[in-house]
């Protein structure tokens, strides 16, 4: 052991004598060159099968290893590579693996800034723990003679790596791979590998990304036995020429070994048909094979396209030596025009950022459970993900150039503790890609990741970081990028958000700011100095509940041709499935691995981790819903009396899709047929050929819906008859109940005023003015009324500072005085102050003869410089657990707010009252339902019916609404949140929209045309007995 107390490299001590973990200079040693991704195999159709788990020739050792922590460096085990060290006693963990997943560490989440103090390139040693990794394997005895490389597929911060106590080389970079020739340490049998892994590292300065600090051996660790000669790299360009027509297509095979090698064949391959054959002889270790294809298949993200590359290493008697096969897809990508074009076309980038993340296993995430995140991203009408912020597994990009998503494919460089220093000093020459000693760090993930990546048809941007700020380092390493590849674009901001300058690099293609609202989205787009086109990197931050507004994005997008989409941050939430005292899952985030963010050992923050469009077990958020809505390629007008489909895909046309109708009358459908699709090139509109029949109540509200579905096989892996896009067209005016002549006269009482018809009971309390009960047939169904003029705060709400800005609302809502409560004629009438004057309420109160109570609201604002109000309504509470279905005609079936509507439809809709809450990662407002016609509650007996005289905003919940206010991060969980107690009725004029620009601002709140208006307002509603 070299020792238990955790000692501190001298800041002083030359780079040589530092720990190469601790030296920016030192980023891998005795490891291969990079390459691109492809597996070697001994025979043609094992290459064609692509199945490495068959080959005789490799090896996993994935699985069980032995592992002892260490607190810090100088308390590692100093020699357990010894295969005659006995490690039998330590923990068995699995590989791959994060070790906070199995509980070896603490997890630890930061938002932004590092997770030790920052004093680059040096790691606090006591924060920075050791895994020692050890297990034993067998090479089996026909890989003798051959070159045994080892495949480490990523680990981090930075590892060792010794084979039968043989030191075989370092790396760092916790995101790409890593190659070691072993063979002269491995033997045929038993053999014995260690693998030293170190939690930080200077690499991880480059590593700041907004994410889970764990640490482990991510991916798989593999050994190739080669044959002597092999292919080393396989480089593929497929390109496209003539009009965009036919094919071109460049391989060049990079052999390594003795020259055996005589000849190269490649074999394209159609399905198993056989395009073309070509033969190369090497030039030295080098061969270059050219083809071209006519009429060629091309590759986009709507129609993906793949062909099969065979590449076959024969000898000087033709005898195969090696083999391999890559899916490859011929496509081109250029800036044409001023904007971003595939294929000679014009695409627009529906896009999300995407973490790896699992809720069980942090960063591992299982190559099913990435096909589920694309079925769920076609179903929500993506068609491109940023990597964000590093290179991701493998077979992301296998699935991406199979199924068609276009790749933003970003290194894994991300300073953002250093970009918020130069940030607070004013010094941009204080960022890591400014300093000569990190240059070689920065070029090096990046190098690499082109090296990896480049022959995947879906990659079509590469990203140089993410919030790092600019320098030197990132122009040299776009310089490389640009000089080895010319396929595609290069992207890269540098910075956080940044306002109005528009501050674009010469070095890159385009220009992808991050969170630019609508307004600075449209200025770019009008000043002509500015030429690269936009696609944001970021935008519509989908944090808790979230994404108001996302249609005016897309309405700016649409409107000028300079803006080419974005990436929406972010595709899935991080929490971790934790489970309570109780036994009840929850969303777990950093505050239940690290209650004190402060402490001395881990340095986390209270960063929610709430930002997916979906939960990180894939159950899609109601957000998802808005988008896959707002961003269909397919939509219909209503023009010139007739109605018209709309193709906004970029390449394909509409004979995938079906097309039809359905008639609602009341939000209950009485007629449907199907529509002959027409002929509907990219980008073209066209009409629409049926017959709607006549109403069947000439009375009721109708409308009609439109829809586009997929054929079988249309899109990849969508099943047949899934929605593609619809829009919804009234054929009459709403609809609303009069409110009813109010003809029952109020009976007085000492401490109330009482309406009463039939077997319905309304009593109004004369000491609050409040709804005492409001019961038929003696059973009370609703209590209170009070006053309402807030909502839990949203995670968009805390951000922009609400619950301290509009704080004085909920003191209104809470601290409300009566002012007067009277009988007027047959109206109760109830005024309530609040404030001292601030807020005037009134309600009026009557009753029809058949029990129907109506209430009058007005709110009157008299301080008219108080803050918009969140919300204006009265809430009620339904008394214990007696309502458990919910039935309602206005938006649904998910949640609705005033800015995140279009995705869901008037109808009428049913559901269970407890699922009207969507469990967000952290208890917030949930639940709204907008446009409301009616709505009404259901259980064991008489039920409960509101109807408005104009739209409402209701919320239902079968718990006191109270439980979804703002507690502490570390209190706050969803398994909180369950039936109990009385229930929530909320009915309102109107509720502010839920924002999400940003999540951490005043940008996050809603636009101002979706918040409530500080001036007199007055609504209607009648509540009465369920039909």
């Amino acid at each position: 052991m070299a020792g238990t107390a955790a000692a501190q490299t001298a800041p002083d001590q030359p780079a040589a004598a530092r720990p190469d973990w601790e030296n920016p200079a030192v980023n891998h040693i005795g490891n291969e060159p990079m390459h691109t991704t492809f597996a070697g195999f001994e025979s043609r159709a094992a290459a064609l099968a692509d199945d490495v788990a068959k080959s005789r020739y490799h090896l996993s050792l994935d699985g069980m290893w032995r592992v002892h922590m260490s607190p810090n460096p100088e308390a590692r085990p100093v020699g357990f590579e010894d295969p005659a060290r006995d490690v039998s006693s330590w923990r068995e963990v699995a590989v791959p693996g994060i070790l906070q997943a199995q509980g070896l560490s603490r997890p630890v989440f930061v938002g932004s800034g590092y997770p030790f103090p920052r004093n680059e390139p040096f790691i606090e040693h006591r924060l920075n723990e050791v895994a020692s990794y050890r297990r034993d394997f067998t090479v089996p005895a026909h890989f003798a003679g051959r070159r045994l490389l080892l495949n480490v597929g990523a680990a981090g911060a930075a590892y060792y790596l010794w084979v039968n106590g043989q030191k075989i080389g370092y790396s760092e970079d916790s995101k790409l791979p890593t190659e070691f020739d072993i063979s002269r340490a491995a033997k045929p049998g038993k053999n014995t590998i260690a693998i030293e892994l170190y939690r930080h590292a200077d690499g991880s300065y480059l590593e700041d990304q907004d994410f889970w600090r764990v640490n482990g051996i991510e991916r798989s660790i593999s050994l190739y036995a080669a044959p002597q000669t092999h292919i080393r790299d396989l480089t593929i360009d497929a390109g496209l020429t003539r009009d965009y027509r036919d094919g071109t297509l460049s391989a060049q095979v990079d052999l390594a070994g003795a020259a055996q090698a005589t000849a190269v064949r490649a074999t394209l391959l159609d399905g198993k048909r056989t395009v073309l054959t070509r033969t190369a002889t090497p030039t030295g270790t080098v061969a270059t094979i050219t083809a071209e294809v006519p009429a060629v298949k091309r590759w986009s993200a709507e129609d993906p396209n793949l062909y099969t590359l065979l590449v076959e290493l024969l000898d000087a008697k033709g005898k195969l030596i090696e083999a391999t096969s890559r899916r490859i897809g011929f496509r081109t990508v250029e800036i044409a025009g001023g904007e971003v074009r595939v294929n000679g076309k014009r695409i627009m980038i529906r896009g999300v950022n995407r973490h790896e993340h699992d809720p069980h296993t942090f960063r591992i995430v299982s190559e099913a459970t990435m096909r589920k995140d694309i079925e769920l991203m076609k179903a929500a009408n993506i068609n491109a993900v940023r990597t964000s912020h590093y290179p991701n597994d493998p077979r992301w990009y296998d699935l991406a150039d199979e199924y068609g998503l276009y790749v933003m494919d970003e290194a894994n460089i991300e300073s953002h503790g250093y970009l918020s220093l130069t940030q607070e000093k004013g010094d941009p020459t204080l960022n890591l890609g400014h300093k000569p000693e990190w240059a070689a760090a920065h070029l090096d993930r990046v190098q690499r990741m082109v090296e990896r990546d480049r022959n995947h048809p879906s990659v079509i941007f590469w990203s140089l970081g993410n919030e790092s700020g600019v320098g030197p380092n990132f122009e040299a390493a776009a310089k490389w990028v640009r000089d080895h590849d010319k396929t595609r674009l290069i992207n890269f901001l540098g910075y956080s958000m940044s306002g109005w300058r528009h501050p674009t690099n010469s070095y890159v293609d385009i220009f992808a700011p991050m969170y630019d609202d609508v307004e600075k989205l449209a200025d770019y787009a009008q000043r002509p100095e500015f030429t690269q086109p936009l696609i944001l990197c970021e935008y519509a931050h989908s944090m808790g509940n979230s994404l108001g507004d996302f249609q005016g994005y897309w309405d700016t997008f649409r409107k000028y041709p300079k803006l080419q989409g974005g990436f929406v941050w972010d595709w899935v939430d991080q929490t971790m499935i934790l489970k309570d005292k109780a036994g009840r899952q929850y969303w777990g985030q950093g505050l239940d691995y690290d209650p004190d963010p402060k402490d001395a050992g881990l340095h986390g923050d209270d960063s929610p981790v709430g930002d997916g469009v979906i939960q990180s077990d894939r159950t899609p958020d109601p957000e998802f819903y808005e988008m896959a809505h707002v961003q269909s390629p397919i939509t219909f007008n209503h023009a010139g009396g007739g109605w018209q489909v709309v193709n906004r895909h970029d390449h394909i046309d509409l004979s995938r899709f079906t097309l039809d109708w359905t008639v609602l009358e009341n939000g209950v459908e009485t007629a449907k047929g199907s529509i002959a699709t027409p002929s509907v090139a990219p980008g073209q509109t066209a009409p629409l050929s049926f017959t709607l029949p006549p109403a069947k109540d000439a009375s009721a509200e109708r409308s009609l819906i439109l829809r586009a579905r997929t054929r079988a096989g249309a899109i990849p892996p969508l099943p047949a008859g899934q929605v593609i896009g619809w829009e919804q067209f009234a054929l009459s005016a709403p609809t609303f109940a009069a409110v009813p002549a109010g003809s029952v006269a109020p009976e007085e009482s000492a401490d109330a005023l009482t309406l009463k018809a039939g077997n319905a009971v309304l009593e109004i309390d004369r000491t609050t003015g409040l709804v005492r009960r409001y019961a038929r047939d003696s059973r009370t169904l609703l209590t209170g009324g009070a006053p309402n003029f807030y909502r839990a705060p949203t995670d968009n709400d805390v951000g922009a500072g609400v619950p301290k800005s509009h704080a004085m609302w909920q003191y209104f809502s809470d601290h409300r005085r009566l002012d007067a409560i009277r009988q007027e004629g047959n109206a109760i009438i109830v005024d309530h102050d609040m404030g001292v004057g601030s807020v005037k309420m009134q309600t009026r109160w009557t009753m029809a003869p058949d029990g129907a109570a109506t209430a009058t609201v007005r709110f009157t604002p008299l301080r008219m410089t108080l803050p918009d109000p969140l919300r204006v309504g009265l809430a009620f509470a339904t008394p214990g657990q007696q309502f458990t279905q919910v039935s309602w005609f206005g938006r649904g079936p998910w949640e609705s707010y005033a800015d995140r509507k279009t995705g869901a439809m008037i109808a009428h809709w049913d559901g269970k009252l407890a699922d009207q809450y969507h469990d967000y990662a952290r208890p917030q407002e949930s639940g709204n339902k907008t446009d409301v016609r009616w709505i009404q509650l259901t259980g064991t007996g008489t039920g409960l019916r509101v109807t408005g005289a104009q739209p409402l905003s209701v919320n239902a919940l079968p718990f006191p609404y109270s439980d979804l206010a703002m507690k502490p991060p570390a209190q706050a969980h969803s398994s909180d949140i369950r039936p109990h107690g009385d229930g929530t009725l909320l009915i309102d004029a109107a509720q502010v929209g839920v924002g999400g620009d940003t999540g951490w601002n005043l940008d996050g709140r809603a636009h101002m045309p979706y918040r409530i208006a500080l001036q007199p307002l007055t609504y209607s509603f009648t509540i009465g007995a369920a039909r």
